[in-house]
């Protein structure tokens, strides 16, 4: 075995057992697959496999009935939460994607009705400003754009939601509160996508958050560069399954594996492997063609 593959092997095994101690069966799954598709003989990493989607499987239900009793309860946050952590481990599960959905349906309703509530108020207040003796100040009309945002953003619509933030941020730039309000909401949708597996999105989402910010926060960078690793890694599997049958579409991943993270020694290897492989098999098929 190469000293390269030798090390990327021990590298993801370490990766799998600290992810399973911190109780990520499924960052340990992935894990464990890289290690198998490096060395398929290895019967200790598919043993440890195996068991990590024992645990995978084990969470889904137990979240899944968390999530449900929260239901029956009346308790929409706690169920959220609990169909995320379901989604979290398997991205795919139906159950817990049709609840969110039906949650976020229901907020949405909500959140449209109290905008034609609140709209309705807007238009009072920009009668009243141009009356004397009006209560209506600079403050209220203030507060009643960040509002307004934040439902925007609540909805669904975080392009615009971002949007609004960010033209609002550009135009009181020493409104704190605002700032603080809006880069906090922000950074809980980037925990939130997370835990839906979408990992670009949460990526997005915090860096975004601590532009909005405009101070560093310690926690927002170093989630941001533990989503970049995580990425990167998630780059480098789909890679290393392309790699038998598509090295062109190998390449290509391993490239935005190091977009990710310019660090993994990993994936440069991997890439100047490919690499060279390629040029050699382009050089072959130039030679044998005929002139």
């Amino acid at each position: 075995m190469h000293d390269a593959a030798a090390a990327a092997i021990a590298d993801h095994r370490q990766l799998a057992r600290r992810h399973a101690q911190a109780g990520d069966p499924a960052a340990a799954e992935r894990e464990w697959r890289i290690v198998l598709l490096l060395a398929p003989q290895d019967d200790a990493a598919r043993a440890e496999l195996e068991a990590a989607r024992a645990a995978i499987g084990q969470g889904v239900r137990d979240n899944l009935q968390a999530g449900r009793s929260a239901l029956r309860s009346g308790d929409a946050d706690r169920a959220t939460l609990a169909m995320l952590k379901v989604l979290a481990l398997d991205p795919a599960n139906a159950e817990a994607s049709k609840t969110l959905r039906d949650i976020d349906r229901q907020k949405l309703n909500r959140i449209q009705g109290n905008r034609a509530a609140r709209a309705g108020q807007a238009n009072a207040a920009s009668a009243n400003r141009s009356t004397p003796g009006s209560a209506t100040t600079p403050e209220a009309v203030e507060s009643y754009e960040i509002e307004q945002s934040i439902e925007i953003f609540r909805a669904g619509d975080l392009d615009g939601g971002l949007r609004e933030f960010r033209a609002f941020v550009d135009a009181n730039p020493r409104n704190e509160a605002a700032r603080l309000r809006m880069a906090t909401l922000v950074y809980e949708r980037s925990l939130e996508a997370e835990q839906k597996g979408a990992r670009e999105q949460a990526l997005m989402l915090c860096e975004q958050a601590a532009s909005l910010r405009g101070k560093p926060v310690p926690e927002w960078t170093v989630r941001a560069q533990s989503l970049r690793k995580a990425l990167s890694a998630e780059f480098y599997e789909r890679g290393m399954r392309a790699y038998r049958t598509d090295a062109a579409s190998a390449i290509r991943l391993w490239e935005t594996s190091l977009r990710y993270d310019p660090q993994n020694r990993n994936v440069q290897a991997r890439l100047r492997e490919a690499r060279v492989a390629e040029e050699s098999l382009k050089r072959i098929e130039r030679e044998s063609t005929p002139q």
